[in-house]
């Protein structure tokens, strides 16, 4: 987990961004037509690899404008790994079209700290 709901900030190795909350839904609609343009062209059957590597790029770099009121660089510098990023990148996404709040996180399973307790108990 990537998100600190009781410091309220995402972590990343060594970086730390303040979480930003209630993102209006035209700053995110753009996330939905991107998806839905690169679905057809793969439906289509005219998605090149180079595009969808491109469209990867294009929605991380728009995620840490967005979520984070970063750059995609400032995170890739914390030295993270691929999968770390990978990884931060969905859960940062799915904060950000689902949950929303920190409060609405802390209800979910995903960041309940008693679920996360139980679970690592042996």
């Amino acid at each position: 987990m990537y998100l600190d709901v009781d410091k309220k900030v995402w972590k990343i190795r060594s970086k730390e961004y303040p979480v930003i909350e209630n993102i209006p839904m035209k700053n995110l609609k753009w996330f939905r037509q991107e998806y839905i343009n690169i679905i057809k062209k793969n439906e289509d059957g005219k998605l090149t690899q180079v595009q969808a590597m491109e469209f990867d790029e294009t929605w991380w770099k728009k995620l840490c404008e967005i979520g984070l009121k970063s750059t995609m660089d400032d995170v890739l510098n914390s030295e993270c790994t691929e999968r770390e990023f990978r990884d931060f990148m969905a859960e940062l996404y799915i904060f950000l079209s689902s949950l929303s709040t920190i409060d609405v996180a802390k209800q979910s399973g995903l960041y309940d700290q008693e679920i996360k307790t139980k679970e690592s108990k042996p």
